[in-house]
C-alpha cells in the first residue's frame, strides 16, 4: 500500500500574507486541523495548525463551537505564526514508511509532493481511518485476538485450518514480540462455535473470540 492510494488529493493552502482571524476561520469552516503555507508563487512555505492560530489569538474555544469572526491586529498574519519546516513525501512512498516519518519527526501530516509540486496531504487521521480499515472495524463477523508461537508456517496452518473449515478471513494484522506472534483477525461465515473448535486444535493462548 502507498501514500498516493490513501493521500486527500484535494489540497487547502493558504498564503503566508494572509491574515490570522480569517485563516482560523477558514481551517473551520473547511474542518481542518493544518494547512500548507505557500507563497505568492505558489511554493510551499510552512505549514499553520488551528491550535497554532488560536493560541496566538487567544481564542477561547469551546467543544463543537468556534467564533466565526476573529478581530485581530493587522500585523498578525499566518507567515509571522507558521512552522517554516515542512515535512513531506512522495506518492509511491510506502504506507508504514510514511507513518515512521510522521512518528518519527512527531508531526500530524506530511505534505506529498510530485516534481516538486503539491499533490495532496495525509494526516494522523488518514492513518486512524487506515488501521481501522485494516482491522476490518466496519465489517460484521468474529473478531479474533491470540498468541501463536513464532515459529515457520504457524500462520499459514491457522489460516488453511479456517479456510478448509468454511470460515473467510477479511482482514489480517500480526506484530511479532519475544513472546510469540499476536494476531488480529476477522472471520466470517462461520460460527463461533465452530471457530473455537478449530483454534483449539493448534498452538494458540490468549485466545479472544468476538462478535462485532
Amino acid at each position: 500500500m502507498f501514500v498516493k492510494n490513501f493521500m486527500t488529493r484535494e489540497i487547502v493552502t493558504i498564503q503566508a500574507e494572509e491574515k490570522a482571524g480569517p485563516a482560523l476561520q477558514l481551517m473551520r469552516e473547511q474542518g481542518l486541523r493544518r494547512m500548507p503555507v505557500v507563497s505568492a508563487s505558489g511554493e510551499i512555505v510552512g505549514m499553520i495548525t488551528d491550535r497554532r492560530l488560536l493560541q496566538a489569538l487567544a481564542v477561547p474555544v469551546r467543544r463543537g463551537e468556534f467564533r466565526r469572526s476573529v478581530e485581530t491586529p493587522p500585523s498578525l498574519t499566518v507567515g509571522a505564526l507558521m512552522a517554516s519546516e515542512v515535512f513531506t513525501c512522495t506518492p509511491d512512498m510506502l504506507l508504514e514508511e510514511a507513518a515512521a516519518q510522521m512518528a518519527f519527526q512527531r508531526v500530524g501530516s506530511l505534505v506529498v509532493m510530485e516534481e516538486s509540486k503539491p499533490i495532496g496531504i495525509i494526516t494522523e487521521t488518514d492513518m486512524f481511518r487506515i488501521f481501522l480499515r485494516l482491522l476490518g472495524g466496519s465489517e460484521h463477523g468474529l473478531r479474533v485476538t491470540l498468541r501463536a508461537p513464532s515459529f515457520r508456517g504457524i500462520q499459514a496452518d491457522i489460516i488453511t485450518d479456517i479456510a478448509r473449515a468454511g470460515g473467510n478471513l477479511i482482514n489480517l494484522a500480526n506484530l511479532t514480540d519475544d513472546q510469540g506472534i499476536l494476531m488480529a483477525f476477522k472471520v466470517v461465515d462461520m460460527t463461533k462455535e465452530d471457530l473455537e473448535a478449530v483454534l483449539e486444535e493448534l498452538p494458540v493462548e490468549d485466545l479472544d473470540i468476538r462478535e462485532i
